[in-house]
């Protein structure tokens, strides 16, 4: 389990104030998360450290997407239990929080606060409720209400690209996912508070927003706008159309969901990214079934053919898991083909592992774990050669980079995004890039990356 980000914020005082660490696992959700949680401490006189072991607090922002994740929180405690300060207090967020509860301090007497993903809004008054007491804290409030609280510019963690969250929550269940759970039922946010947020962020110099949810393509379906539905693709459009920010991109899109609407709205406004993050996780239809997906492959792959069709060359990326229960050779193959056939730009593979509360944890595992291994890495391999083909139409290309700051392997070098999501580092003669649009011409294609060298500063631009 890799830590996403540690949060930063600017002391709130020259006094010496008491001290928070924030490690985030996980979504662009809970890096959101982290940002709000950090903004309530900050408020409330707290002062960000990147140093654990100067920290009053320590908040562990957890995901239960991977394997074994309340396993892997416990180990992590453990290391910082050696390392904290005596006193610190030691608490935990996120979906591994809300999915265990109070279980958690009974596997790991040291925590002292458990903070579900419904109650990151009443983070400060928990604090100060376990500061107050020998008793450990707990709040996992059912997930049935928006947590759709508004940070400001100046409260969020990076200066040029940010995260708001439009829907919040899945009505899917797929019987291995463990969000509804965690997330709650899909609650959709008023399209005129999400335009009002990215017109504050533009105004404040942000050049880049990621639009979140659990599933963004069911959009409006739980709330209708002057006596009708606003759906997915047409908050794309008003957004492009009225919000200032030259970027906008979007995650996670669900199959089931996703439509030509979408990719035309891409094709018409350059400000809407070419990117979709589209799962199939399985390319065997019974599997799909059993996972309670509601679409077969073939209707996934007609989903991609419009992206892949399309005026604009729109990246593809993906989800898939291996060796769910009753995933036969044949179901395996078959997912094999789909990857051969949809021609990712980048492919995330999973094996699979229960979760608890979901339909599949019931159902006896019978794939060993010496198969699952052994079909996960033939699919890296074949994804690696479908990347390395897919990505050489970049080479001698000239793209536009946002950029984030240097390269987190070589001073000398800086890093950023392209519109469709890849990473680039390259060359500059400049001494300061951060937070502009450049032009950077691709001279090499690396597994995961590009490189290239700078040609011109483009502010503004949003191809």
């Amino acid at each position: 389990m890799e830590p996403v980000a540690s949060i930063v914020g600017a002391p709130t005082s020259r006094a010496r104030a008491k001290k928070y660490f924030i490690e985030t696992f996980g979504c662009q959700m809970n890096v959101l998360d982290s940002e709000r949680a950090g903004a309530q401490l900050r408020r409330c006189g707290y002062q960000w450290t990147s140093d654990i072991e100067e920290a009053d607090l320590i908040l562990l922002n957890t995901c239960a997407v991977r394997e074994r994740p309340a396993e892997k929180a416990l180990v992590r405690v453990s290391e910082i239990r050696r390392r904290k300060k005596p006193g610190a207090i030691i608490g935990i967020m996120g979906c591994v929080a809300q999915a265990e509860g109070r279980r958690l301090i009974e596997r790991a007497p040291d925590v002292r606060l458990i903070v579900g993903t419904q109650a990151v809004g009443h983070l400060a008054a928990l604090v100060t409720k376990v500061e107050g007491s020998d008793e450990a804290v707990v709040d996992v409030r059912a997930p049935n209400r928006p947590a759709f609280d508004r940070l400001a510019p100046e409260e969020r963690r990076q200066r040029h690209v940010a995260y708001v969250t439009i829907i919040e929550g899945c009505d899917k269940f797929c019987t291995f996912c463990i969000v509804p759970f965690t997330r709650g039922r899909e609650r959709s946010r008023a399209p005129e508070e999400i335009l009002a947020e990215l017109q504050a962020l533009a105004a404040a110099g942000y050049k880049e927003v990621h639009l979140l949810g659990q599933n963004v393509n069911s959009y409006g379906r739980s709330r209708r706008i002057e006596g009708r539905r606003m759906g997915f693709a047409e908050l794309l459009e008003l957004l492009a159309a009225r919000s200032g920010i030259p970027r906008i991109k979007f995650t996670t899109s669900h199959p089931r969901d996703f439509d030509e609407r979408i990719v035309r709205a891409i094709e018409r406004w350059p400000q809407l990214c070419p990117w979709v993050h589209l799962p199939p996780q399985s390319g065997s239809d019974r599997v799909l079934a059993a996972m309670n997906r509601g679409y077969t492959a073939e209707e996934y792959l007609q989903k991609v053919a419009l992206i892949h069709g399309a005026s604009r060359d729109i990246s593809l990326t993906g989800d898939v898991i291996v060796g769910f229960p009753g995933e036969t050779d044949e179901d395996f193959r078959q997912t094999v083909r789909l990857v051969e056939q949809a021609q990712f730009d980048g492919l995330y593979i999973f094996k699979y592992s229960p979760r608890p509360r979901t339909v599949a944890a019931r159902w006896v595992d019978t794939v060993p774990e010496t198969v699952k291994t052994e079909r996960l890495m033939e699919l890296v391999e074949i994804q690696r050669e479908v990347q390395r083909r897919r990505w050489q139409r970049y080479l001698g290309k000239t793209i536009d980079v946002l950029v984030e700051g240097r390269s987190a392997k070589s001073e000398k070098h800086w890093s950023g995004h392209t519109p469709c999501h890849k990473v680039v580092n390259f060359e500059s003669s400049m001494e300061n890039l951060e937070g502009l649009i450049v032009k950077v011409e691709v001279t090499k294609i690396n597994p995961h990356s590009l490189f290239g060298r700078h040609v011109e500063s483009r502010e503004g631009s949003t191809m």
